[in-house]
């Protein structure tokens, strides 16, 4: 049975196709929906013994049920351009805002993720933690963020709850992605909060600061993903006992099913706790001499039993060549390495300022959906063919 969310608005006209698309789409699974569009009746209804997941409404109903008592139900005001909350929403708080006129699919995410119910095809499938996957090169300009994001965006798009952390000591990820309005704690606000007061509050309360609480949506992406951080040296000061428990945040049940990590360079502590506490890595390539011989010697030294680096890593490891102008481009790449996925060179975005363009290139998803089959879906079974292998 799915999460249950009333839904407040006074237009019925507003109601109406919301509940026809749930219906006849593939939310039926995961979404039910009590709509009313008179304070008398929400109120009787939030007064009786049904707990709803969570409760979205226009400010009036929302702040009416607020001043009798709203209990410990998740919240959030429909906002309208123009339309301010009231003094009593303020001072209450602790709720959230949700765009009233958007996306039929937004709004039902938004919902969703109100509900902390996160949409999956794996609901079958029993797992303790999230599939924790480190994106990693050997140097820069290998191409490794267009990767990651298209994977997390290919990922969200099957239904699963996806998570990207950029762990870079400069976002570039913001090349890409529009950052959507609103605010959000941030990545500086949960780092803090770990450092300050995380075990004191994991001993209190049994659990871990939910990252979702600091993220921010992206629509385009279908997966959440923290701000990129403003003061540099909040990020650049993390050390690898930071970068595990940030991690380790991930871990547990009702949380994200993939949550992909995109680093910095290998000497970095970030990264360093990346490769010893993702399940898998996937180093990126470029296939020109330099990064092959940057990647051949890394992987040495991972090999070594004194290196300082993690055990097993080398067994983890996958590889991708990227920016392939043509087939006889992974040759000199499967002598160093043995390839699990070809990714081709996209002539547009050669063009200034690509942006969103490096999201939506039919022949460069089709190459990332091969590879996620090929990597994912034997970690996280019926993804892509229905059933487990």
């Amino acid at each position: 049975m799915g999460a249950m969310v009333v839904l407040a608005v006074r237009e019925s006209a507003y109601i109406e196709p919301l509940l026809h698309y749930i219906h006849t789409s593939e939310y039926s699974d995961v979404l039910r929906i009590a709509a009313f569009s008179r304070v008398d009746t929400f109120m009787e209804f939030m007064n009786g013994e049904q707990q709803p997941d969570a409760v979205v409404g226009d400010p009036t109903f929302i702040e009416t049920w607020m001043v009798e008592g709203r209990g410990n139900v998740p919240w959030a005001v429909l906002s309208e351009p123009g339309n301010g909350l009231s003094r009593t929403t303020v001072t209450l708080g602790g709720g959230k805002t949700i765009a009233k006129y958007q996306s039929l699919p937004a709004l039902l995410e938004a919902m969703l993720q109100l509900c902390q119910v996160k949409r999956s095809r794996l609901q079958a499938a029993a797992r303790d933690e999230p599939m924790l996957l480190g994106i990693v090169s050997a140097g820069g300009g290998s191409g490794k963020t267009t990767v990651a994001l298209n994977m997390a965006k290919l990922l969200g798009e099957t239904g699963l709850s996806v998570f990207y952390l950029n762990l870079e000591s400069v976002d570039s990820s913001s090349l890409v992605l529009r950052m959507p309005g609103g605010g959000a704690s941030g990545l500086e606000r949960l780092l803090y909060e770990l450092k300050a007061g995380g075990e004191a509050a994991e001993k209190q309360q049994g659990r871990k600061p939910e990252p979702g609480a600091y993220a921010i949506r992206h629509e385009t992406l279908r997966a959440d993903a923290f701000r990129p951080v403003e003061n540099l040296n909040e990020i650049l000061q993390m050390t690898w006992r930071d970068t595990l428990d940030l991690l380790g945040c991930f871990t547990g049940e009702g949380g994200y099913d993939v949550v992909i990590v995109d680093t910095g360079g290998i000497e970095e502590e970030r990264t360093r706790a990346v490769l010893e506490r993702c399940g898998l890595l996937l180093w990126v390539l470029n296939g020109n001499e330099g990064s092959l011989y940057k990647t051949s010697r890394w992987l040495a030294h991972c090999g070594q039993p004194h290196s300082g680096l993690p055990q097993g890593i080398l067994e983890k490891s996958r590889f991708v060549l990227n920016d392939a102008a043509d087939p006889a481009a992974a040759d000199a790449v499967s002598a160093v390495v043995s390839l699990d996925g070809i990714l081709p060179r996209i002539p547009s975005w050669g063009m200034p300022h690509p942006g969103e363009l490096r999201l939506n290139a039919p022949q460069f998803l089709a190459g990332v959906k091969q590879l996620c089959m090929d990597l994912v879906e034997p970690a996280l079974p019926r993804v892509f063919t229905g059933s487990a292998r």
